[in-house]
């Protein structure tokens, strides 16, 4: 006769597999554990705070063939463009006044009146909506400017850029940029959430700072090189020419050697460096060519200046020349392993550079890591840096844009500018 194990014992029985399974599971993730690469873990630490960039893409894919097969821009002369910028910018203006107003309200000691907020709510939804309308057609029209401007430039076949202009006006997500503490590199960079306040910023860094002894900021992200790439939502057209020319750049160079490398430090420096200079030039070609009376007025610094008179006042505080010594102080600490006095002195730095009216967040080795590669002005990446002034020098050593990026793109190292320069 079969006898049937009773209702308990089967229980028992499959608590007892179920320990094991979950026993062997663990086991197997354990020992999988080492293998999780450094970002792998970052993500695993930041669950829900990461960015969904293929759902993005799809989204973006799918109305950028809508609007090129469209193409509304072709039915309007240039005039009819530049009055679709201004009214974009106008109501992206309106839209971004009202959020800020609403926000300030909200944040305000005293009690909000509901009504007052209703209505803020209703302006901002409406100029939004307007923006929103706007913002496909101005995206078309702002590409085609981009080619005309790069046509001259040599940088066009058959009248259409390689590759083509291909932007997305968007809240950009943020950044969260690693670096050990030991030293000033980028280690791991980890794309975030677009809508994180400051002190959501704040509580990121110290756990990941806490998990993994390292340094980490949280930064803004003005554009994104996916493709298409992510420009950020601004109304002032210099300054958004600059970056949507700056991003594409970093697509053109996406062909050649110094994009393949961008991982690698010095390749990412002098990409980076290199996106600023083109995407600054282009962009001011681009405002005087179809925007002449929006060109800012030619900074009083480019004409040589005359020799200060003594008047015994101290010299006036420089941003760029005190960030500079502020970064060279630190690599020195750090290169004799006093990390905790070069942390303290970043801190201390930074209260000075409040004092003088620059707003910096938090100063420590990821911010270098971060702002460093960005090396087109002087001073950027230290006093020391080698890799900025020598791609400015490429700069200006060469004859048109053209030559500068044809010349560079094939360089990944400074070993690579030197050689170039003529350096021994």
């Amino acid at each position: 006769m079969k006898v049937k194990p009773s209702r308990n014992i089967r229980i028992d029985l499959r608590r007892g597999l179920d320990r094991i399974l979950i026993g062997l599971l663990a086991l197997s993730l354990s020992a999988s554990q080492p293998r999780l690469s450094f970002e792998d873990r970052l993500s695993l630490q930041l669950a829900g705070r990461g960015f969904n960039f293929a759902a993005w893409l799809v989204s973006v894919w799918w109305e950028k063939w809508v609007l090129d097969a469209a193409a509304p821009q072709a039915f309007l002369d240039e005039a009819a463009q530049e009055r679709a910028i201004r009214s974009f910018a106008r109501h992206l203006e309106a839209a971004q006044r009202t959020a800020a107003e609403l926000e300030r309200r909200m944040a305000s000691p005293e009690p909000a009146d509901p009504a007052q907020l209703d209505a803020l709510r209703r302006q901002w939804e409406a100029a939004h909506r307007r923006a929103e309308a706007l913002r496909p057609l101005a995206e078309a029209i702002l590409a085609e400017q981009l080619a005309i401007v790069l046509h001259p430039e040599g940088l066009t076949f058959l009248g259409y850029p390689i590759p083509p202009v291909n932007f997305r006006l968007a809240a950009l997500p943020n950044l969260l940029v690693v670096s050990p503490r030991n030293q000033i590199v980028q280690e791991a960079a980890l794309p975030l959430q677009a809508d994180l306040t400051a002190d959501e910023m704040d509580r990121i860094e110290r756990r990941v700072d806490g998990a993994f002894n390292v340094s980490s900021l949280v930064v803004p992200l003005g554009g994104l090189a996916v493709y298409p790439s992510m420009i950020m939502e601004t109304t002032h057209l210099p300054y958004l020419t600059e970056i949507i020319a700056h991003e594409w750049t970093h697509h053109w160079l996406f062909l050649w050697p110094l994009g393949w490398f961008y991982d690698r430090p010095e390749a990412r420096t002098i990409n980076e460096t290199v996106a600023d200079i083109v995407g600054k030039a282009l962009g001011q070609a681009w405002m005087k060519r179809f925007f002449p009376d929006m060109v800012p007025p030619a900074s009083a610094s480019a004409a040589a200046p005359a020799a200060p008179a003594d008047t015994g006042e101290p010299p006036a505080f420089h941003f760029g020349r005190e960030l500079a010594r502020t970064r060279s102080v630190v690599e020195r600490l750090l290169a004799r392993g006093e990390i905790r006095r070069a942390e303290l002195y970043m801190e201390a730095r930074r209260r000075v550079f409040l004092e003088h009216g620059y707003f910096i967040r938090k100063l420590n080795q990821a911010y270098f890591a971060f702002y460093g590669a960005y090396a087109a002005e002087e001073g950027a990446a230290g006093v020391e840096d080698p890799i900025g002034p020598r791609v400015r020098r490429l700069w200006e050593q060469s004859p048109s844009l053209r030559a500068f990026l044809f010349r560079v793109a094939l360089i990944t190292d400074l070993a690579g500018l030197r050689r170039a320069l003529g350096e021994p």
